[in-house]
């Protein structure tokens, strides 16, 4: 029988299982909730075409991705695993997640062992360390939303890749001296292979060699005996990717314009900058001091800085960083661990957390930006604390975390317990309070829902078209919503840049108007406000969104109005910047169902069109031949129906 004495990996083996075993009991309530935000914009697509069932559906899922500049195969690739067709139910893409996000702990203890081993460290103290630092980073509740939001899974992937290339790269590098045609190849396949494996499943995985770059420069340099690697590589593999990414970034900041604001996002790229600085203050608080629940994917309401001083906690934030950074540099020889923490987290911020006009802050770009945070600190209390005193902390540690990441995931459980919690947690952010009060208005909580999107058009800084639009709706679904109401909100609706995002809240509202769910407000009242937004310089590119958007829903209004000519000349202008079968198959619908067969036909003629111009990847998502057909036909039997009889001619 073995014995720990003889077996010294045994005990640690163990540890190991008991964290993933803890790891799957803390996730297992959140493997209970919902799709959120983007994962039915990335992951429905799955049923567009049907289903994916052959090499042309597989095709068009996974190389017709549009969440990033690479479509990011990779991860659309293993949505397959889940489902291969839409709606889906979620629980098993959040089950994948979370192996994922385990595979990735095992990840981190493995490059962890191998700085330590680089280090010179004890093969004991390796163990523990490299087991303590992958269990903070596994069971800290701050990486919860990144594990349970479906669509984060790139992030998840791409951390994986990043993570598995470094191991390579470390290991490859501690060969250098007595094996180097084994070690260049090892570090070839690390930077350059996982480099576009990473990408591929979301673009800050070119990042790989800069944070190779870091660990070079902090924790190898640290130690003379590993050699020094050859120029010509490094330029090729290290410092190339970096320039390219940093020239990337210019170019952005060239095209974008330092001080311009550009919509749809409401900072300039300066301003961007001075808020990220704040923004990762408060990522770091996060991480060191845990809370029980955070506002999750609704991170809305964090305010722009406007300048160095406005908040003041801006400038102290940018000194924080500064002097951070560059006591990393400085000292990074003499304490690599610490140098590399700090290097590896801003590093890992450089695309997502800079110039980007990406939005302000999200969880999930600590995925990986966090890997080493805690390693400093490990190996100091080891150091300073006898075995038993480690332990002791490491399990309170563990067990703390363990209980937040469970309470997390207990609110992840059902989407009523995870919107009233971030509600509550962030009663500035639009999005929170918007979804709020709409669960509670589906709810019946009539009363409570207005008082919730009241108090949020009140306490939230500036005008916001998702609290006014859904106001307006609410009222209208209620039947209260009366022409005077409704002026009080059109003027300033009129002079806001349309957002995408909103399409379906504005059909809806026009939808009930037309229906008469308000029968206070005559529906020709809507056609100024979208009028007057086509007049606004944002939204007047003919070739945007907004633009087509805004023309579609005159067009709606135009036809619930009865004027079936102008609805015409709008919907054209829709599909001239957006020629999909689908957009026309619904449009026909519109007209139908106000018994506009000439128009419906007109416009399933178009989508028959488009359908046949363009293959599966096109103009066909989301329809097909077979129902424009029988819809064309349905409209046809309409026609030739001989009117009924009138009553009063009859005897």
């Amino acid at each position: 029988m073995w014995r720990f004495e003889k077996n010294p990996f045994l005990p640690a083996l163990g540890a190991w299982a008991a964290l993933f075993i803890t790891a799957v009991w803390a996730y297992f309530p959140g493997l209970a909730g919902p799709f959120v935000l983007d994962d039915v914009l990335n992951i429905a697509t799955l049923g567009d075409y049907g289903g994916v069932t052959d090499w042309s559906t597989f095709k068009a899922f996974v190389f017709g991705g549009n969440s990033g500049p690479t479509g990011r195969p990779i991860s659309l690739l293993t949505f397959l695993i889940d489902a291969n067709n839409w709606p889906a139910e979620p629980f098993p893409f959040k089950r994948t997640n979370l192996v994922i996000h385990l595979m990735n702990g095992a990840l981190v203890g493995v490059l962890v062992s191998l700085i330590l081993r680089l280090l010179q460290f004890e093969a004991k103290q390796v163990r523990w360390l490299a087991l303590f630092a992958a269990a903070v980073w596994v069971l800290h509740p701050f990486l919860i939303s990144t594990t349970l939001y479906a669509v984060q899974r790139m992030a998840q992937l791409s951390t994986l890749f990043v993570l598995a290339g470094l191991c390579l790269f470390v290991y490859g590098r501690m060969q250098l001296r007595s094996s180097p045609q084994k070690s260049y190849l090892i570090m070839t396949i690390g930077i350059g292979l996982f480099t576009l494996l990473a990408t591929f499943s979301k673009e800050n995985g070119i990042l790989l060699p800069m944070l190779a770059g870091v660990i070079e420069i902090t924790v190898v340099a640290s130690q003379r005996r590993f050699g020094v690697l050859s120029r010509l590589w490094m330029s090729a593999f290290l410092l190339l990717p970096v320039l390219v990414v940093f020239a990337y970034l210019g170019v952005r900041v060239s095209q974008t314009g330092f001080f311009t604001v550009d919509p749809p996002q409401n900072f300039s790229v300066f301003e961007r900058l001075l808020t990220e600085a704040r923004i990762l203050m408060d990522y770091l608080r996060h991480w060191f001091v845990p809370d029980l629940y955070t506002a999750g994917i609704y991170q809305d309401h964090f305010l722009k800085s406007t300048g160095w001083l406005s908040p003041v906690t801006t400038l102290l934030s940018v000194i924080v960083h500064v002097a951070a950074i560059g006591c990393a540099i400085l000292y990074r020889r003499k304490l690599p661990l610490l140098s590399l923490a700090v290097l590896f987290f801003y590093a890992s911020h450089v695309l997502e957390s800079t110039v980007l006009q990406l939005e302000l802050y999200y969880e999930h770009r600590n995925y990986l930006a966090t890997v080493f945070l805690v390693l400093p600190v490990a190996t100091v209390l080891y150091q300073k604390l006898d075995r038993r005193a480690f332990a002791i902390t490491a399990i309170v540690v563990t067990i703390i975390l363990a209980g937040l990441t469970r309470y997390s995931a207990t609110l992840w459980s059902s989407y009523p317990t995870m919107l009233t919690a971030a509600a509550q947690k962030a009663p500035t952010s639009v999005r929170a309070q918007t979804r709020y009060a709409t669960y509670l208005f589906q709810q019946a909580e009539y009363q409570t829902s207005l008082e919730v999107i009241d108090r949020a058009i009140d306490v939230i800084p500036g005008d916001h078209a998702d609290l006014l639009v859904n106001r307006l709706h609410m009222l209208c679904r209620l039947s209260i919503l009366d022409q005077q109401e409704f002026d009080k909100v059109a003027p300033t609706l009129s002079g806001m840049p349309y957002q995408p995002g909103l399409f379906r809240l504005y059909y809806l509202f026009v939808n009930g108007v037309a229906k008469g769910n308000c029968p206070r407000l005559p529906v020709e009242s809507l056609w100024p406000v979208f009028a007057a937004q086509l007049d606004v310089p944002l939204n007047q590119d003919p070739n945007s969104m907004p633009y087509s958007q805004l023309h579609y829903l005159l067009g709606f209004v135009a036809v619930a109005s009865g004027e079936p000519v102008r609805a015409v000349s709008q919907f054209d202008v829709t599909l001239s910047v957006e020629p999909r079968a689908d957009t026309a198959l619904r449009i026909a619908k519109i007209f139908a169902a106000s018994n506009f067969h000439e128009e419906a036909l007109e416009f399933s003629g178009q989508a028959l069109q488009l359908m046949g111009s363009e293959g599966p990847e096109g103009a066909g998502i989301g329809v097909s031949e077979a129902e424009i057909v029988t819809f064309r036909n349905a409209v046809q039997e309409q026609i030739a129906e001989p009117p009924a009889a009138d009553s009063t001619d009859q005897d």
